[in-house]
């Protein structure tokens, strides 16, 4: 195996008639664009298509199940490359469509693989993060026990089974052993899961549906992974394998020189007059290919952003990397002001996309004022006031088109009808609360017409004592006492299980994401349209009989000659016999269905096209770009912004090269966070996963633009991050920030200690003593005159969110606020007044984990506008990663603000204090001292070696031995301490006792 990978009918409202009403404007005659239905139904192949086109993208039981050594070959994960220039077109797209695919199928893979080791695990034992479900009623919509999660879920504010989720299904005697059914989560409507058993509703192949009710089931979904954000995107890369591939020269053959778009060469004059209101009108024609730009756009601008801009407006694939604060969404603004006031009736919208909702909600409402009637594909956004309104969904409101002669989609809604009720009929005999009837046996030729009349016969003369309804079948009189309930119904949970631990302020955003990318379409709320068929069968034989035996008894003419003690038995094989006539049926009325569900959505997408085509700007999320890639496409678009391009896997940016785009804009920053990867193996090397084709193309030197002053950060702040932009600018204004009351002028801190690290239920990382501290300090802040809003807690570790949330709605004189306190990875983009943060991280192994990733340090030092104040073990920081000794040092000089006490000063009296641990005594400022020398005297400190206390606080303290464990050292700074001695700052090579590798020091002597 290369590289030696494997993973482990509709209501109408009034006015909404189609004809004019006080919620709708007039009627508009539609025009019929086929483009979609030529799309969405391509099955082109040609000697040169990759067989990866072909497939699925709902994953084969082969892909969820463990590679044997027979089938080892299939699972080839191929290793993605990211330096220099790819082989081909198609080698591009199927290595990057088989590593996502690999990617999105390897969570429920290795849940699988836990449960054929250990059919009987609980949740709590599973080393897989498994969510195991039991006594599944396999149909459309489930009914299942949570027996196995050890608790009540919460279903609000829970993961668990998203729309969209990709979950298996096993028989409960095979546990995936030889039965696998694939299948993803169609809805969720919280009503179905309030209910006791909780039910959802599911998605199956048409192939692959099953309709015994009493067979029982278990279902598995893997805790990490959304299946929902890969599956358009793999449809996207088989699409585009078949089509041309714009910018390939750029994207795959990585040439670093970029021309301009192809609109721009036919007619290089533009209007720039939006970037010079008020300053007349030379500048409505300005040749942008003729070396001439215009030397002053607008005084808000700095060079690099005029550079920026200028990329924007001229290159066909424009770079732009935006360290945080440099304004990168203020210039991405301008540049579509521009293309804006260019744009003639006949062009078609331009695009703009972002990662997450919230980032595209947030670029729409600066849009807003230049173009307010953009539209917004996907998803409910939380903006009432400016967002919701240009939804697709509330523009179709406001503008109803009637028929389009030629459209889909009348024909496929009466096509569905038809088949509803012939699904209906098909399955009527499991949903009668009775054993099958003659005629059911008859009519799937079980029996034939003497069999029906001789059990009818019989039945007539039969007598019963009990006070059974005489309404009842020959076959129930015939079976009698040899019928039992089914008992595989999915009874009420009574476990006396508790609910699973409350976390009110969790993050909603992340949750609501997830379900506004699965949403069908932009008016699906929850549940599914449609009838529901609730099947009741709860009859059977008593016991089993071979279909050879089965056979020779139903050879007879007459069934009331089978012995008694077999008409159990024998009516279990017919009941069988039955469900199997009836589930082949249902599969192939399935199949017709989705035919003409696929029909019925190009057919409202037609109606959809005569909306979008009249807009100017139109939004969505990078996983919008696939999922509504045949709608896009349509409109025949040329241009195309996505910003948080360094934080999307490439295969999303991938998606966004229609046959027709002339111009792509990528604007991010690859030092910030990266695109995330379910399976972590795969984010790095070799297959690289993790790396966008925004960080692969500036690596590669393609041409881009870096914004270089930052307009967020105080300038003390600022100095934390010239490790990572060491050349990064402050904007004058920063300086002049308010300082932070209550800190004598220290708008920085790093506060170092030697607590504890220790572990939640959910194994996430805490530390009580750090969280207790950080509480305090939030109230002293606000004591002070801090807003409580304009303070944010980060942390890196989801379990100290929550025991720091708990500690300030705890707190006596905070009671019934509400606190930003949020992890790191959902803080981008974002930023406040004061940023405190939880580094939790302390241990004997200088284990930091999530702490070494340079990205999230990143963010998490660049969100602050006024204060940051950092809480963490700095010694292991700094002995464990390079990055962290850089930035501690960096907040060390000019002036100091690291160290093992946190110093105060308070506002109203102007007294300098210092606190070493929460709730511990505030030490005078004729203490500090004093205060500092005996922090030193501990035995967690004692434990840190002398010249690294010494570099990073500047402690008196001489290690005489210091030249014998050194080597290459330099003297690079000699001043005078306070007692008297000279202190040297020598740099060079540290040599550990232990057998880390050296690392760059600075040492005082």
């Amino acid at each position: 195996m290369r590289g030696g990978y494997r993973g482990h009918r509709q209501r109408i409202p009034p006015g909404r008639n189609g004809h004019a009403g006080s919620f709708g404007e007039a009627v508009q005659a539609p025009k019929l664009n086929t483009r979609i239905r030529a799309y969405v139904k391509d099955t082109s192949a040609s000697p040169h298509t990759p067989s990866f086109t072909h497939e699925s993208e709902i994953p084969s039981v082969a892909e969820i199940s463990i590679p044997s050594a027979e089938n080892e070959d299939a699972f080839e994960v191929p290793l993605n490359n990211v330096v220099g220039p790819w082989e081909s077109k198609q080698k591009y797209l199927s290595d990057h469509y088989a590593l996502l695919r690999e990617d999105a199928v390897t969570p429920l893979r290795t849940v699988i693989s836990e449960l054929q080791d250990r059919p009987n695990i609980l949740e709590q034992d599973s080393s897989t993060d498994a969510h195991i479900y039991e006594k599944i009623g396999v149909a459309a919509r489930v009914t299942f026990s949570l027996r196995r999660s050890g608790k009540r879920v919460l279903w609000e504010q829970s993961k668990r089974l998203m729309q969209g989720t990709l979950i298996a299904l096993t028989p409960a005697d095979d546990m995936f052993k030889s039965i696998c059914k694939v299948a993803t989560v169609a809805a969720r409507p919280l009503a179905g899961l309030s209910m006791n058993p909780p039910q959802i509703d599911i998605f199956f192949s048409p192939g692959e549906i099953e309709v015994d009710p009493q067979r029982e089931w278990v279902m598995v979904e893997a805790a990490q992974g959304y299946f929902e954000a890969y599956r358009h995107t793999l449809k996207s890369l088989q699409k585009l394998a078949k089509e041309p591939f714009p910018l390939a020269e750029y994207i795959v053959g990585v040439e670093r020189d970029v021309a301009p778009p192809w609109y721009l060469r036919k007619k290089p004059e533009r209007d720039l007059s939006p970037l010079f209101e008020g300053k007349g009108t030379e500048h409505r024609h300005v040749n942008l290919l003729g070396g001439r730009w215009p030397s002053d756009p607008t005084s808000m601008l700095d060079a690099s952003q005029v550079a920026a801009l200028r990329r924007i407006l001229t290159k066909e694939l424009a770079i732009v990397q935006g360290p945080p604060g440099t304004g990168k969404t203020y210039v991405s603004v301008l540049a579509l002001k521009v293309l804006i006031e260019n744009k003639r009736d006949t062009d078609p919208p331009i695009i703009v996309s972002a990662h997450t909702n919230h980032a595209l909600d947030q670029l729409l409402r600066h849009i807003a004022p230049i173009e307010p009637d953009f539209i917004r594909l996907g998803g409910m956004s939380t903006d009432e006031e400016i967002i919701q309104p240009r939804t697709l969904y509330e523009v179709r409101q406001k503008t109803r088109f009637g028929p389009i002669p030629g459209g889909l989609k009348g024909p496929a809604f009466g096509s569905m009808k038809r088949l509803i009720k012939e699904m209906h009929l098909v399955l009527g005999p499991l949903t009668r609360g009775a054993p099958f009837s003659e005629e059911v046996l008859k009519t799937y030729g079980i029996i034939d017409d003497a069999q029906s009349k001789t059990l009818l016969e019989g039945a007539a003369g039969w007598v019963d004592t009990t006070l059974a309804d005489s309404n009842e079948s020959a076959i129930s009189k015939w079976a009698s006492d040899e019928l039992v309930q089914a008992g595989s119904k999915t009874l009420p949970d009574s476990f006396g299980f508790e609910y699973e631990e409350a976390d009110l302020e969790q993050e909603q955003e992340q949750l609501q994401e997830l379900e506004a990318e699965a949403r069908i379409s932009d008016d699906d709320f929850e549940t599914l349209k449609g009838d529901c068929i609730p099947f009741n069968e709860p009859w059977t034989g008593k016991s089993q009989m071979s279909d050879e035996n089965a056979d020779r008894e139903l050879a007879k003419r007459d069934l009331w000659q089978v012995r008694p003690a077999l008409r159990g038995p024998l009516y279990r094989v017919m009941q069988q016999r039955v469900k199997g006539a009836i589930l082949e049926k249902v599969r192939q009325l399935m199949k017709q269905y989705e035919k003409c569900a696929v029909d019925l959505k190009i057919g409202k997408w037609e109606v959809d096209t005569n909306h979008l085509q009249a807009a100017k700007i139109i939004g969505c999320t990078t996983t919008g770009l696939s999922k509504y890639r045949p709608l896009l496409d349509s409109l025949k678009p040329k241009i195309v912004l996505i910003e948080e391009a360094a934080e999307t896997l490439e295969a999303f940016v991938t998606a966004a090269c229609f046959e027709t785009i002339e111009h792509l804009i990528l604007v991010g920053d690859h030092q910030q966070l990266r695109g995330s990867c379910n399976e972590q193996q795969l984010a790095g090397d070799p297959w690289f996963l993790g790396v966008s084709m925004f960080e692969r193309l500036v690596q590669n030197q393609v041409e881009h633009t870096q914004l270089t002053r930052q307009r967020r950060m105080h300038p003390e702040i600022r100095r934390g991050l010239m490790p990572i932009y060491p050349k990064l600018e402050d904007h004058p204004d920063v300086a002049s920030r308010i300082p932070v009351p209550g800190m004598g002028g220290s708008n920085t801190f790093f506060f170092s200690h030697a607590w504890s690290e220790d572990s939640d239920d959910l194994m996430s990382k805490v530390n009580k003593q750090e969280a207790a501290m950080i509480v305090g300090f939030f109230n002293y802040l606000v004591h002070n005159g801090m807003a409580i809003k304009d303070i944010t807690v980060l942390t890196f570790y989801n379990g100290q969110r929550k025991l720091i949330l708990a500690g300030l709605k705890k707190h006596p004189d905070l009671q019934g606020e509400r606190f930003k306190v949020v992890t790191v990875d959902s803080y981008q983009g974002e930023e406040n007044g004061i940023v405190l943060l939880s580094l939790v991280r302390s241990n004997g192994g200088n284990n930091i984990g999530f702490l070494s990733v340079a990205n999230r340090v990143c963010v998490a030092l660049s969100r602050a506008q006024r204060g940051f104040y950092i809480f963490g073990n700095a010694r292991i920081l700094c002995n464990a990663n390079p990055l962290w000794f850089k930035v501690v040092d960096a907040m060390r000089h000019n002036p100091r603000r690291v160290g093992f006490y946190l110093p105060l000063t308070c506002k109203q009296h102007g007294r300098r204090t210092l606190v070493d641990e929460p709730g511990g005594v505030v030490q005078a400022d004729a203490a500090v001292v004093a205060a500092a020398n005996e922090a030193l005297k501990k035995e967690e400190l004692r434990k840190w070696s002398q010249e690294t206390e010494a570099a990073l606080f500047g402690d008196p303290f001489v290690d005489t031995s210091l030249a014998t464990r050194t080597n290459d050292l330099t003297l690079v700074d000699s001043r005078q301490a306070s007692d008297g001695t000279m202190r040297n700052t020598w740099q060079g090579k540290y040599n550990s006792t232990t057998p880390e590798p050296k690392q760059e020091r600075s040492l005082l002597d």
